[in-house]
């Protein structure tokens, strides 16, 4: 009786074994078809020119060059243009990630009039992308005078709709008591928000800061149409440099195209260690 037992559990042992290898055969072969674009990237911008054009293509160069990556400041002000990108992206962050928060606090906690029909115009707003008012946006910061500068290239991005709707759900589910224990003890507003709300909220805090820096970061038509200079280009704007009339300067492209990717990496895994620290840490739920 106890090997008829036994046999079953072996056989459905052998069952979750080859499903855990099946799936992690999916996931592998997925995550290759996804990395290979950024590793083609990578290798091609150590090719010489003969070797980008080829009638067999090949992903390793046969002869490694940094003669790509060297050309770079001859080119364009890349180092201005990479600054710039770093500044816009930054601020653009540190304001979505402040303004998103009270929001959503606000949203969540508090009880005021109209405050469906505000938060659902909010929400609306998502579906309008941003090329269906940038001329009006334009005409607005032409009229602020912040046309070619960082106020005008960050103004757009300092408001996150989904964000706000993300921080509205996260902050919904901590506990009422918690916060009016600190109003009884004393604390305003701005400190509930500070020493309560945003320790609890680190997780999806960390979440919509990577989605706002890499939109942010990968932005080209806004600037395009408020830069009209070189000295406030972005990266995504220099790579323009390369596109000449007759030809096109590939290996230039990828060498600049890995050097715009490496900052939105060290982001992601920056912050992905604060979620796994936000999750593990925050315990109050509803």
């Amino acid at each position: 009786m106890a090997r008829a037992m036994t046999v079953p559990a072996a056989t459905m042992r052998r069952r979750v074994k080859l499903g855990r290898f099946m799936l992690h055969a999916f996931l592998l072969s997925t995550s290759v078809l996804f990395v290979m674009p950024l590793l083609w990237a990578l290798f091609t911008s150590f090719k010489q020119p003969q070797d980008i054009i080829t009638q067999v293509p090949a992903l390793l160069p046969s002869t490694w060059t940094l003669e790509n990556y060297a050309k770079l400041p001859r080119v364009a002000p890349f180092v201005r243009f990479f600054l710039n990108s770093i500044v816009v992206s930054t601020v653009s962050t540190l304001f979505i990630a402040v303004g998103c928060t009270a929001a959503g606090y606000i949203f969540a906690k508090y009880e005021f009039r109209f405050k469906r029909l505000l938060f659902f115009t909010i929400i609306a707003t998502i579906l309008i992308p941003l090329q269906t008012y940038i001329v009006p946006l334009f005409l607005t910061i032409r009229a602020l005078g912040w046309v070619n500068s960082y106020a005008g290239l960050i103004y757009p991005t300092v408001i996150m709709s989904s964000g706000i709707f993300f921080m509205r759900q996260n902050i919904l589910g901590i506990p009422d008591e918690l916060i009016d224990a600190a109003r009884v003890d004393g604390s305003s507003e701005f400190a509930i928000l500070w020493n309560i709300i945003f320790p609890l909220s680190a997780a999806p805090v960390a979440a919509i800061c990577i989605i706002n820096w890499v939109f942010t970061w990968s932005l080209f038509i806004w600037p395009l149409v408020v830069a009209s200079s070189s000295d406030m280009f972005t990266m995504e704007l220099g790579l323009m440099y390369f596109m000449k009339e007759f030809i096109v300067d590939y290996g230039g492209i990828m060498a600049a195209t890995t050097l715009t990717i490496l900052p939105v990496l060290i982001v992601f895994l920056v912050f992905r260690t604060r979620i796994i620290e936000g999750v593990a840490t925050t315990g109050m739920k509803g």
